[in-house]
């Protein structure tokens, strides 16, 4: 039966009715079927577990602490090793370590009232002190002065050159520099192709962020290596948004060094700028709610050396055994919780060896089980 119109022609306020009521239920029809009759996978399906945690990890920390030894143990331990031309690249970076130790400790002969003890030792003194000659054997492919290498290894035996290197914590030596050094022989030769280990202890600053991304078999992970000189840690805060996980490397072996970048007239040190650098960083707003692994590095250096100095000389509340590998090191871990308990942080700590690979796979699968953790507790699971 027809619906009925007024005298006008006009729908009823019935058919108005009966025509909206009939638009809304075919809305609703086609709202059901697109959200419920459409296939998605659900969390256990083949679709599902094909999908990886996806991490940003920040690397963080003062200058020569080991950030970018630890981003190098990652090239290993994700199966891209290092070829043949690759490490051909790092060439001139491994022999500019070589010459400006043995350039820095002869400049410093002076300071401590020593000199070469033989004539053979003064001429190669006085080869090394010449840095304008020596930069231009530093350019991948550069053809080598062969008579460096004698003159390395008789500077090396000088007992003045070794008084020198016994005072390096009172200016900057990089950490290193005697494994390069006793390897002249090899790095100074025209052919020399560097090993993994040399790749691994080489120091090479960073300027800016240096990122790479690793597939491992459940987490993508992306880590910024940040530089750590002064101008490049004005930009720490700013160069990341949401990161995952921030991982802070501090030296165990820097309580007895300066600051680089101090000047002899106003010294610093290196463990309490250290410090207070990851002061800063536990108060970046940004960095509020994002967990932070402490990882304390060079613990091999720091054993070495706990044997001959003795930390009271630089940290006078230490009330520990000198000399007390032990004690020392639980006395510099508590210095570092101290400030996460003034920033009410929660931290976790580890210690490492960053040129140890074995080491290093330890601790990091350490770090990637707990950022893992904290990924899934936060829902980032994408």
């Amino acid at each position: 039966m027809p619906q009925r119109e007024d005298d006008a022609g006009q729908p009823s306020a019935r058919s108005i009715w009966v025509r909206l009521r009939n638009t809304i239920e075919h809305v609703l029809r086609c709202l059901f079927t697109f959200f419920f009759s459409s296939p998605r996978p659900r969390n256990n399906s083949p679709a599902r577990e094909t999908e990886k945690q996806e991490a940003r990890l920040l690397v963080l920390g003062a200058s020569d602490t080991g950030k970018s030894t630890f981003m190098r143990q990652m090239q290993l331990l994700c199966g891209h090793g290092y070829p043949v031309h690759e490490r051909l690249r790092h060439q001139p970076h491994i022999r500019r370590n070589l010459l400006e130790s043995l350039h820095k400790l002869v400049s410093h002969l002076a300071a401590y009232g020593a000199q070469p003890a033989t004539p053979e030792a003064q001429e190669a003194a006085q080869a090394f002190l010449a840095w304008e000659d020596l930069e231009g054997l530093l350019s991948e492919g550069a053809l080598m002065d062969k008579t460096l290498i004698p003159k390395a290894q008789t500077l090396w035996a000088d007992p003045g050159i070794q008084e020198v290197y016994r005072r390096r914590s009172d200016f900057h030596l990089m950490t290193n520099a005697e494994y390069f050094i006793a390897y002249a022989e090899r790095i100074l030769q025209d052919e020399y192709l560097p090993t993994v280990e040399d790749i691994l202890r080489m120091r090479y600053v960073t300027r800016g962020v240096v990122e790479h991304r690793h597939e491992l078999k459940n987490m993508i992970i992306t880590m910024y290596d940040m530089g750590g000189q002064r101008p490049e840690r004005e930009n720490w805060a700013r160069q990341i948004l949401d990161p995952s996980a921030i991982l802070f490397l501090a030296s165990l072996s820097e309580f007895d060094q300066n600051v680089e970048e101090a000047t002899e007239y106003e010294p610093r040190n290196r463990m309490v700028e250290s410090m207070e650098i990851f002061a800063e960083v536990l108060k970046y707003p940004a960095f509020q709610n994002i967990p932070v692994i402490l990882i304390l590095n060079k613990n091999d250096v720091f054993r070495a050396k706990i044997k001959e100095v003795a930390i009271r000389q630089f940290f006078q509340d230490f009330v520990g055994a000198d000399y007390d590998e032990n004690a020392v090191r639980e006395y510099i871990t508590k210095r570092y919780e101290q400030i996460t308990e003034d920033h009410k942080r929660n931290i976790m700590v580890r210690y490492t060896e960053a040129t140890d690979t074995r080491d290093f796979q330890d601790v990091f699968s350490f770090v990637s089980d707990f950022v893992s953790r904290f990924l899934l507790r936060r829902g980032a699971l994408f």
